[in-house]
């Protein structure tokens, strides 16, 4: 059955408040129980006029809580400014990724004073996901703010606008949350030098004389991006025992780009620039210390939205990651594209997972034709060059990339061997999800005629032993 994009065309007006019951057919493991929250686009239009890009859509919540006696279904929308001021005129008025929303300023100076308010030039809508914070729920996205939620009810509690807390321009969001409650974060920054990356830590509760844990997180380490007028496009970042990895991909932000775009009512998604013919940089900084480790390295270019998992082997770092070609999916998502290209899923490129290997410990003798690379079985590549930097060449692990991905929340930052995910090929499947074994490179797929995986979430089961050494980890299930 060939992929059907109209899975991705679809417009939610109605949030279910109350709880529905749910028809169970087969049966839950009785050690399933909690409740599973989603996040992401839902409603597409207001009054006649409808966004463009299936990532602008306002955000719904939606809640599936499971119990002895079955699963309860209930959604509300993310009561976002940008949500209330839609819906209160009856149409598009906060511009989104790739939809400019309608003035309803009077006056020019007044309409170019709201399109350069910050909190006007970038849109409150969060439809990525929901993260904790010091053991709250908020919704999130790459732009500075965040809305907490109450997790039962759905219901959007308050707005934090870490532009006005923290001076950032925007963040990762998928940050890192540690057992203790401790969630690391990669900040967007402007310093005197350029934009920079600031890896902050938010504690698990506020510090002391401060009213919430977003009140001055401590900075761990500052990062300047490498290009000044183009800061990449940084939706995760990885973690090690000891280090803080990130991919300063060519996907990048043109600020020029973005500027004049905002002047001529142009959407974001025009000021995204694929700087093609450029490396990815990779740079390891100490947990520790928060210093960049000194030796330089770059890896074959590809675009990239997730991290699988990261870890340490051997003296060497190992990053998991689901890559693709170029960013035209970015582009073909737009909904006339969906609606009128009968091909689209032939055009796709489908990536696929890679591991990219970085030495930790580099012989300056070594020649740019040896391979630094000691894991066994490993296809990966890490060549010195004559500068003594290191270029990395990725191991492609599969045919098609694993989106969205998720594996044992036990072993994340450690060595594992499974992970999870949404397959990326869109040729002649239907939304498939798969398991890849990484050190066999073999893939279990799943599939349902009409169904089409969404957002996974792996749960341990309870009793399961998880045992780990330098070089062998196991999962029993």
């Amino acid at each position: 059955m060939p992929y059907d994009f109209s899975t991705w065309d679809r417009n939610c007006l109605e949030e279910h408040v109350t709880p529905i019951d749910g028809t169970l057919t087969g049966s839950i493991p009785p050690w399933v129980r909690g409740a599973y929250l989603l996040n992401g686009p839902g409603r597409m239009t207001y009054g006649d006029i409808e966004f463009n890009h299936v990532f602008d859509g306002s955000a719904l919540l939606q809640r599936f809580a499971i119990t002895e006696t079955g699963v309860t279904f209930n959604s509300r929308f993310l009561r976002s400014y940008a949500y209330t001021t839609n819906l209160e005129h009856g149409q598009i008025v906060v511009s989104e990724f790739g939809t400019t929303g309608k003035s309803v300023a009077k006056g020019k100076l007044s309409k170019l004073g709201d399109k350069f308010a910050f909190d006007k030039m970038f849109s409150d809508n969060a439809p990525v996901g929901v993260v904790k914070f010091g053991g709250e729920h908020y919704c999130i996205t790459e732009a500075p703010f965040l809305h907490k939620i109450n997790p039962t009810t759905l219901e959007t509690i308050n707005k934090v606008d870490l532009h006005k807390e923290l001076n950032m321009n925007s963040h990762c969001p998928n940050p890192h949350t540690l057992s203790d409650g401790t969630t690391y974060n990669v900040l967007h920054m402007v310093g005197p030098t350029g934009p920079k990356y600031d890896i902050a830590a938010f504690p698990p509760t506020p510090q002391e004389g401060k009213s919430s844990v977003f009140a001055k997180p401590k900075k761990i380490a500052s990062v300047d991006a490498r290009w000044k007028l183009n800061p990449c496009h940084m939706h995760t970042f990885g973690m090690t025992e000891n280090y803080f990895v990130l991919l300063e991909q060519p996907m990048t932000i043109d600020v020029k780009a973005m500027v004049a775009n905002t002047i001529r009512d142009k959407p974001f998604i025009g000021g995204m620039e694929w700087m093609a013919n450029k490396l990815i940089k990779i740079h390891l900084v100490h947990r520790e210390t928060g210093k960049e480790v000194k030796q330089k390295a770059k890896c074959e270019a590809f675009f990239f939205m997730h991290i699988i998992n990261c870890y340490e082997q051997d003296g060497h770092v190992i990053i998991d990651v689901n890559g693709y070609s170029d960013t035209k999916f970015l582009h073909a998502l737009h909904l006339k594209n969906l609606r009128e290209n009968p091909n689209l899923g032939n055009e796709l490129d489908g990536g696929n997972v890679k591991r990219i290997i970085m030495p930790l410990d580099v012989n300056e003798k070594a020649t740019p034709e040896l391979n630094l690379v000691m894991i066994a079985g490993s296809r990966a590549k890490a060549n010195r060059q004559k500068d003594g930097s290191l270029l990395l060449t990725p191991d492609n692990i599969t045919d098609y990339s694993y989106e969205i991905p998720t594996l044992n929340p036990n072993i994340l930052r450690k060595k594992y061997k499974y992970s999870y995910g949404t397959t990326g090929d869109m040729k002649q499947t239907n939304g498939k999800f798969g398991k890849v074994t990484l050190d066999t490179r073999e893939v279990k797929e799943w599939s349902e005629d009409g169904m089409y995986a969404s957002v996974g979430c792996f749960l341990p089961r309870p009793g399961a032993t998880v045992t780990h050494t330098h070089t062998h980890t196991h999962t029993s299930r």
